[in-house]
């Protein structure tokens, strides 16, 4: 069978509308070439010379945006969404007008004859090497020890995995669940068990709809192996007329699932088989899940100093603690001032305002104290201290070792908190800082912090 995504990767020859109701309409259709470029993204190239001599001579102040491109192409049947930009060459002469429209995302073998609308009813992700993360293994491995004769036999069995789901808004509903795959020739047989994350709606949503808790899902999975994991294959259900025919799937394919960014510094996990940070069942399983996607939708200034990192990659030392201080400062406010939680009321300590880090490193529970050395005031003080110099100071001198150390408990601190409120108890903070991961991060926050003394003393 043709790989119909790949083809279209590759480049293709087509028809082009920029209107669902005109597909199959040729005399509507813009004629062209549509690829996959250097920069991740779909160029649809189609010629205008016609448009452009009728337009002639008229003042248009911006180019139209459309929706989507629609595509009959010699390889499959496709919409074009996730508008990235629209260019136009306008050439009078002997050469041809042209127009591109670069898009994030395609959904091939789109079955226009009976669609009934372009919008998504579901769609469902495989992102690999995660399944253990979210409790969801489907693959059973069983190797027996060699026998008199020497033979020994090994063997792998799918397990069936119980989907679990849960509507996170009225009418839209968040899936886990766990498939499978077996690839590659007799002799290299590959099983490839990926974790399925799904959504779906009683009626039809914008693309978008379906996107967004994708995206903070995956920004999960990438804080939890500390680099961007990426999502392998996507499938799109739609509404159709059922007339009883088979039907190959729509499959999708976006770059802000599947592709590392090239420019930016953006890096895959440095192993897929490390512990992880946490587990999915450290947050409450599904509706810890759930309560992520909430609050990464409703707080993007709260997860956005964290999971941008893993998105559009890293900033220097001296961003990166300004932002993770932004962030910070964003979410103690907010509790105090808009939803005026006495956790995140300032105390005084001799009659200033103790550093602002303070009343989250309390609210997470004594497990960041602990790691910090068994004194918040003087990381606060020097956090906070530093951020300061970092913002108001020009002449402040610093050790970018120490900034990035600062930075990195900062960002640590601030998961945790956002950790333990979609969980609804502490253990998160409490797993962060047990976890093999940061054990360098600790050694290297208390011997910063034995060697630097605050003029408030112990707290």
């Amino acid at each position: 069978m043709a790989d119909r995504m790949q083809e279209t990767f590759d480049g293709s020859l087509g028809h082009f509308w920029t209107e669902l109701a005109d597909v199959y309409n040729l005399s509507k259709a813009s004629d062209g070439y549509v690829r996959l470029a250097d920069d991740n993204l779909f160029h649809v190239g189609t010629l205008r010379t016609r448009e452009f001599n009728n337009e002639f001579g008229q003042n248009r102040e911006r180019l139209p945006m459309p929706k989507a491109v629609y595509g009959m192409t010699n390889s499959t049947r496709a919409i074009f969404f996730d508008i990235a930009g629209v260019s136009q060459s306008n050439v009078m002469g002997q050469r041809a007008s042209t127009q591109t429209v670069r898009t994030r995302g395609v959904v091939v073998n789109v079955p226009f004859a009976v669609l009934k609308d372009d919008r998504f009813l579901a769609v469902e992700l495989e992102i690999p090497q995660v399944t253990r993360w979210a409790g969801l293994t489907s693959i059973r491995e069983t190797l027996t020890k060699p026998s008199s004769d020497g033979t020994k036999q090994y063997k792998a069995e799918t397990v069936d995995v119980e989907p679990i789901e849960l509507e996170i808004r009225r009418g839209f509903k968040l899936k886990l669940d766990s498939t499978w795959h077996v690839d590659g020739p007799d002799d290299k047989r590959t099983i490839n068990a990926p974790l399925v994350v799904g959504t779906s709606g009683r009626r039809p949503r914008h693309w978008h709809d379906h996107l967004v808790p994708l995206l903070s899902v995956q920004d999960l999975i990438s804080l939890a192996h500390e680099g961007f994991v990426p999502a392998e294959r996507a499938t799109v259900e739609f509404k159709i007329e059922d007339d009883g025919r088979p039907r190959e799937s729509a499959e999708l394919w976006n770059s802000r699932l599947m592709t590392l960014p090239r420019q930016g510094g953006v890096a895959r996990p440095k192993s897929m088989t490390e512990i992880p940070l946490f587990y999915l069942s450290h947050i409450g399983g599904l509706k810890g899940l759930r309560n992520w996607i909430r609050v990464d939708q409703k707080y993007p200034r709260a997860t956005g100093p964290l999971t941008s990192a893993y998105r559009y990659g890293q900033s220097g030392v001296e961003v990166r603690l300004t932002e993770i201080a932004l962030g910070l400062e964003y979410w103690t406010r907010l509790h105090n001032e808009h939803f005026q939680r006495a956790w995140a009321k300032p105390l005084k300590i001799g009659g200033k305002k103790e550093p602002l880090p303070m009343a989250i490193g309390r609210h997470v529970g004594p497990a960041f104290t602990e790691f910090v050395g068994g004194n918040l005031y003087d990381w606060a003080y020097l956090f906070w201290g530093t951020y300061n110099n970092l913002k108001h100071a020009p002449s402040f001198e610093y050790d970018p070792y120490e900034v990035d150390t600062l930075g990195d408990t900062g960002a640590l601190l601030l998961l945790g908190e956002l950790l333990n409120r979609v969980a609804g108890n502490r253990t998160p903070m409490k797993v962060l800082t047990d976890s093999v991961r940061t054990y360098q991060l600790k050694e290297r926050i208390q011997k910063l912090l034995a060697k630097t003394t605050s003029p408030a003393g112990a707290v």
